[in-house]
């Protein structure tokens, strides 16, 4: 696995038209998180709504390890430990929002790290997540399919983000991936089931996953990932 690195998976759940308030009080709350140590954010997507429920936001952040989100629990739950700038930062953002599902990933052996793909300078439009289930050991299966799958949508300009495991969920796998234009990701769907590669994976590798759910995700505007983005 990627030394050391524990991730926070968050699925937010957006009010009305609140999205856009929301993804710049994140990266507003990024700021500080970075500058602070508390955890540093990977991405801050929205849900492409006729891929899945909308309106909702996806955000990922990086830590250290288990003993660095030891930390962030303590600033968020010991009182002499508290982050003094969360519980007003939670009140403001509590008119975008109304609840939300969080998982803690660990990372597959060659995961990126966020600072791995901020030196990439990578830009997309669009993002393809997908959370599903493995009939064996997640963390030993995931390096073998996702190792498969990597060169064969990399011709196709379609690049790993992140792929993960859910400790506390055994058997749960989430992996993401980027695609410069919509219609990278299209064609991809549209041509797949003609290609012999990735027959060959679904028939092989991709027999183990269960049912699972993709979506896509369009970056922030604020994002690094976002091509407006300087």
């Amino acid at each position: 696995m990627t030394a050391a690195m524990l991730y926070l998976h968050e699925t937010i759940d957006i009010l009305g038209s609140g999205q856009d308030g929301y993804m710049r009080s994140v990266h507003e709350r990024a700021a500080h998180s970075a500058e602070a140590g508390i955890s540093r954010l990977v991405g801050c997507w929205r849900v492409v709504g006729s891929t899945g429920r909308w309106p909702q936001v996806v955000n990922l952040w990086e830590m250290d390890g288990w003993s660095h989100w030891a930390e962030a629990l303590e600033r968020q739950f010991v009182p002499a430990r508290k982050d003094a700038s969360l519980a007003p930062w939670w009140t403001r953002t509590a008119e975008f929002r109304s609840g939300g599902f969080d998982r803690i990933l660990v990372p597959a052996s060659d995961c990126p790290t966020q600072a791995e793909l901020l030196a990439s300078r990578r830009k997309a439009w669009v993002f393809e997540q997908t959370i599903t289930r493995v009939d064996t050991d997640a963390s030993l299966f995931v390096d073998e399919a996702i190792g498969a799958l990597r060169p064969l949508v990399g011709r196709r300009g379609i690049e790993l983000v992140g792929a993960y495991v859910a400790p506390m969920t055994p058997g749960e796998v989430v992996w993401i991936w980027s695609a410069a234009t919509f219609s990278v990701l299209c064609a991809w769907y549209e041509e797949r089931d003609r290609e012999f590669g990735w027959r060959r994976w679904l028939d092989g590798r991709g027999r183990r996953f269960g049912a699972g759910t993709s979506n896509w995700l369009v970056p922030a505007e604020d994002s690094p990932w976002h091509p407006g983005h300087d």
